[in-house]
């Protein structure tokens, strides 16, 4: 999203996670770093944009083929891979 809106960005640590922990938490969590500073106001505005539509609306739902329970904002199940009703 950030680079769609010209903000150049890039994703550090994205593999390291797995490392833990044998590599500290806080030298393994994935990072977003913004190449321009000038434009970190415009980035966070994005960021909250996006957190205000994360709301999901719904409720769990029991997949057809195998039972399994899902949350409400996936469209197909984990487990088995049918469609959600």
């Amino acid at each position: 999203m950030l680079e769609s809106a010209g903000i150049a960005c890039v994703l550090r640590n994205e593999m390291a996670a797995g490392l833990s922990p044998e590599v500290p938490l806080a030298e393994s969590t994935p990072e977003l770093w913004i190449q321009d500073d000038h434009q970190l106001a415009e980035a966070l505005e994005i960021k909250a944009a996006f957190k205000a539509k994360a709301v999901v609306l719904g409720s769990d739902w029991k997949c057809p083929t195998c039972g399994e329970t899902s949350e409400p904002q996936f469209t197909s199940c984990w487990k088995c891979g049918g469609a959600k009703p």
